[in-house]
């Protein structure tokens, strides 16, 4: 019985000592000086204190990618974590206790911006602190009165970032030196055109002028007359020329403007009267767009396209060409879906066989003799230097004795 009573007497004093502790920890509860968690367990509260809360606060503080500080109102440094300590390469157990404004190359900005964030409450600037060499940073202050009578700063290393900014600069230098040397490129390639267009015609026109002169009745009028051998080459080169002048022409971007192609294509048609109606050929457009782009090399490009459907046309049926226009939506060359204007000229000629089309747009590439059809081949690579100088492509789709299809895209500005 007394050794029942003793441990009773044993239990009761274990229950006032618990009873103790939970009085004080409501109470501290209470006065704010501990942090407490209520979970509801099967409807009755139950209080846990944590009596560490700023534990994990701390840890983020030190652990941040950052310099973290907290300062009083004149600067003076009461915390720092250990990544502004690295950052300056003086240990935090030596910074704390100093003031701020020393570890600034112009210590003024520090005290400018002090007198931002006690008067607005934050401030923030891009300044350079002072380690072993000058550092460039960027300075976040709050003012965290009254909760806390201190000022919260975040330092943050631009090193990456100016590294970035000076990548940035270098590049926009070496582009402009590059664009410079295109210019240059331009300017040298309209002088060899020059120098083709007039000095290299130059004797061209003289031997044309002065075959015509002579007494073909004495040499005989063949085929074969030296003469004439003379006067045909001649007049291919002189051909040649104007042809080679055109693909570099085309090589150069010209001015953007508002083009309407329905002008250009009757423009176009209005060149080619004679031929036109030497061949009783008809062409049917429908009504086209206006866009953007070089209406000297828009004509040049449709003049080609319908030349070519009239000489390559059947003998014994009048050459029919029809220019169609619709909106689709095409991969461009970064396989990106890309909406396109795309233009038709189809035509009812000779057409081509399908293992040859991928070689008509090659400069100089014929699939014909030159007794059979005239030319250098140099038209359809003009055409596609044309359709690239304005962002776009030709295609063909051609069926031998079926005629052809050149279709024409031109990217929709968004």
């Amino acid at each position: 019985m007394e050794k029942n009573k003793e441990e009773l007497l044993l239990e009761i004093e274990s229950l006032k000592s618990q009873l103790f502790d939970a009085a004080n920890v409501i109470e501290a509860i209470k006065e704010g000086s501990v942090d407490a968690l209520v979970v509801h367990n099967g409807g009755e509260p139950q209080i846990y204190s944590i009596e560490s809360a700023d534990y994990t606060y701390r840890i983020l503080i030190e652990k941040l990618g950052e310099g973290a500080l907290s300062i009083t109102d004149t600067g003076l440094i009461l915390y720092c974590n250990d990544y502004f300590a690295k950052l300056i390469g003086i240990s935090s157990e030596k910074i704390i206790g100093t003031y701020f404004s020393q570890y600034f190359k112009n210590p003024d900005e520090c005290g400018q911006l002090l007198s931002e964030v006690i008067s607005t409450g934050s401030g923030k600037a891009e300044v350079e602190i002072v380690d072993s060499h000058e550092l460039a940073v960027n300075i976040s202050m709050t003012d965290l009165r009254p909760t806390v009578a201190a000022i919260g700063v975040v330092v943050t290393d631009l090193t990456q970032k100016r590294k970035h900014e000076q990548e940035l600069i270098s590049y926009q230098h070496d582009l402009e030196m590059k664009v410079e040397e295109l210019n240059n490129t331009n300017a040298n390639l309209e002088q060899f055109i020059h120098v083709i267009s007039h000095d290299l015609k130059e004797p061209l026109r003289k031997i044309l002028m002065y075959t015509s002169r002579l007494n073909l009745e004495t040499m005989g009028i063949d085929n074969q007359n030296p003469v004439n051998v003379i006067k045909s080459s001649a007049q291919r080169l002189d051909s040649l020329v104007d042809d080679i002048v055109k693909f570099a022409l085309s090589a150069i971007k010209d001015e953007v403007s508002d083009v309407d192609l329905n002008e250009v294509v009757k423009d176009v048609a209005d060149d080619l009267e004679f031929l036109i109606r030497d061949r009783v050929a008809v062409i049917d457009v429908d009504s086209l767009p206006v866009i953007k782009g070089s209406k000297v090399q828009m004509r040049q490009l449709f003049a080609n396209l319908i030349v070519n459907a009239i000489k390559y046309g059947k003998q014994d049926i009048p050459p029919a060409i029809k220019v169609t226009q619709e909106y689709v939506e095409e991969r461009d060359s970064f396989n990106r879906r890309t909406k396109y204007l795309k233009i038709n000229i189809q035509d009812n000629g000779i057409g081509m066989d399908k293992q040859y089309l991928s070689k008509i747009f090659v400069i100089f590439q014929r699939l014909h003799l030159r007794t059979e059809y005239s030319g250098n081949g140099i038209g359809l690579s003009i055409c596609k230097k044309i359709m690239e100088n304005h962002n776009g492509k030709i295609e063909v789709d051609s069926v031998l004795d079926g005629g052809s299809t050149f279709s024409l895209f031109f990217p929709v500005a968004k």
